[in-house]
């Protein structure tokens, strides 16, 4: 190999490795309100819920691109929130709201909302305790171990 080649590949290594690290750093970790505080003009990921009894502001007419609502972080402070974008759907049922933004003058502006919403398929909390039954009506018969007796003879 030339020794330009061989230079040529070590620099390109080394604009790899750096992006790299570049983009592992800071990712992967929550904040808080306090630490996006500390942080002012950073982008932070914070994990919350959404005060439920205070009011969610939104007003298309005015500016679809602007809803306010007020979040409880994960060590029990609440910060107002500033969305720059529509209401997200169904934000009033979700558990929990993490959310991409920084702190500017106070107040937390977020750019990224991922919603995490109550399961539909979680059995316990709906109730569930009616034996299954096909689409026709008939009730599928199960034995004491849960399985059908017509496939365990099959």
């Amino acid at each position: 190999m030339k020794k330009s080649s061989v230079i040529i590949l070590v620099g390109i290594l080394g604009v790899l490795i750096y992006l790299l690290v570049e983009s592992i750093d800071g990712s992967g970790s929550y904040s808080t309100f306090a630490d996006a505080t500390e942080k002012t003009g950073q982008n932070v990921t914070i994990i919350g819920q959404l005060n439920k009894s205070k009011a969610i502001m939104y007003d298309p007419q005015t500016n679809a691109n602007r809803t306010e609502f007020y979040v409880v972080d994960k060590s029990g402070v609440e910060q107002k929130v500033i969305f720059h974008d529509a209401k997200p759907r169904d934000i009033e049922k979700s558990e929990e709201i993490t959310m991409e933004g920084r702190m500017i003058n106070g107040q937390f502006h977020a750019v990224h909302i991922l919603l995490k919403c109550p399961s539909k398929y979680e059995t316990d909390k709906i109730g569930i305790k009616d034996p299954i039954e096909t689409s026709f009506g008939a009730p599928i018969p199960e034995s004491e171990s849960g399985v059908s007796q017509d496939l365990i003879s099959e």
